[in-house]
């Protein structure tokens, strides 16, 4: 082997080691855009919270729910969803034209889901996710400024994911609002405006590979670039009389009656008219969200558990009853102090008010109180000046203009004077200074 390397020629060994560089260089580059590519593909981006789309490691932690997930058949994208008729008709429109829309490989729409919190938004996402057959993907706007510099690549790595899937990906974002801030008015942090301007690049053109859906309680603080990019907005509003009676058996069987029915829970129910007492419920839960009803349903469960004997009784369904209506109305009374404190501060005070300022240049308020106050300081020094130059007061001359002729022209000749007087001063200092050039 020595000889002949020995014998081998200059030019071949320098070739060897170029095509080994070169080798060596490309199954490096190889294996980075490999990675990169199974990532994109299968690994879940770190803004992504909750999703439908199994990955590999999910698919060996749980083999079988990720069986039973292939297996599955579209749901109805209103089951367990409780809604007003009127609102009930438009999302189950939604719902069609979007598992249409994916049958036929077109271009889906962009939603815009506002209203009150605990109202239904996620839970319809997720509904109309699965009864269009794609898959879901939940992310936060709170998660989106605490990554400062890396935002905008976590930003573009989720919309890389949501190419590569097959099936279509519902992309839903909470509390949008966190960070689709106006870059005009709000104080953003130049990398959630960076973010921001990335979000928008993605979402310029309609896609036949995601949907976007968005979810706020503040639809007003939106970028007006985000409102374009908007097709159709559902307002989720607080539950009804009818919806409110809905949910509450909805949760009361689901909490209540099913496990105490099923045998295998130390749960028990007492004997009471169950139609009527949801119906009171319902009228006692004005103003409540369809979450705040659902966490009844738990207070009761909780309640039971928790009795010596496992028995729910009426008076102990009241009892929590009673204490979820009061900590509603204490909600809504620090939301109320709240709205009326900003607006104390935004609205400007009446003018010619007690409470009524002066803008200044500096950009800083004067009191008006305060503005006579500074008058009664500054003018007595004026005419203290003033007689000084042997002007004529302001205040003097206009009374006396207005009593006779003759004080008018004598204000005059005292003004003239007075100039007189200070041209003779300039003469003489003009005079008395050295004639040999010498400075004074």
């Amino acid at each position: 082997f020595c000889v002949r390397s020995l014998s081998t020629p200059w030019p071949h060994f320098v070739a060897g080691l170029t095509l080994l560089a070169v080798g060596v260089y490309s199954a490096r580059n190889a294996t980075g855009v490999a990675g990169r590519y199974i990532e994109a593909r299968l690994g879940k981006p770190s803004l992504v919270r909750e999703t439908s789309r199994f990955t590999v490691g999910e698919a060996i932690k749980h083999p079988i729910k990720t069986v039973k997930r292939l297996k599955s058949k579209p749901q109805d994208a209103l089951e367990g969803v409780v809604l007003n008729p009127t609102l009930e008709e438009r999302v189950r429109d939604v719902a069609i034209a979007t598992r249409n829309t994916r049958q036929n490989n077109g271009l889906y729409r962009n939603i815009l889901m506002y209203g009150p919190p605990g109202t239904g938004k996620t839970l319809f996402a997720k509904k109309l996710a699965m009864h269009s057959g794609m898959d879901y993907a939940i992310m936060t706007g709170g998660d989106v400024a605490p990554m400062g510099r890396d935002g905008v690549t976590a930003m573009h790595k989720v919309f890389d994911w949501a190419n590569t899937s097959r099936r279509g990906l519902l992309l839903f974002v909470d509390e949008a609002d966190a960070f689709l801030r106006k870059r005009s008015t709000e104080k953003i942090s130049e990398d959630l405006r960076a973010t921001l301007n990335a979000f928008l690049y993605r979402t310029g053109e309609q896609s036949n590979r995601f949907m976007l859906v968005l979810a706020s309680n503040q639809p007003e603080q939106f970028d007006w670039a985000i409102n374009d990019r908007i097709d159709e907005i559902v307002n989720f509003a607080l539950p009804g009389l009818e919806e409110r009676e809905r949910l509450v058996r909805l949760y009361f069987d689901r909490y209540v009656l099913e496990p105490a029915t099923g045998g295998r829970q130390r749960m028990k129910l007492a004997q009471f008219d169950y139609g009527k007492k949801c119906s009171e419920i319902a009228k006692r839960a004005e103003g409540m969200s369809g979450r705040e009803i659902s966490k009844l349903g738990v207070a009761w469960q909780a309640a039971a558990y928790s009795s010596e004997d496992g028995v729910l009784t009426e008076a102990m369904i009241d009892t929590r009853v009673d204490d979820a209506v009061k900590q509603h109305r204490q909600k809504m009374d620090w939301l109320r102090t709240e709205e009326e404190a900003q607006t104390k501060t935004l609205t400007p005070p009446p003018a010619g008010g007690a409470a009524s300022s002066t803008t200044g240049k500096m950009g800083f308020n004067l009191p008006l109180g305060e503005t006579s106050q500074a008058q009664e300081v500054i003018a007595p020094l004026l005419v203290h000046k003033m007689k000084q130059q042997g002007d004529c007061l302001p205040q003097e001359r206009t009374a006396e203009s207005q009593s006779s002729p003759s004080a008018r022209l004598d204000c005059e000749e005292a003004n003239r004077a007075s100039l007189e007087q200070r041209a003779e001063k300039k003469v003489e200092k003009t005079d008395s200074a050295p004639k040999d050039g010498t400075p004074v």
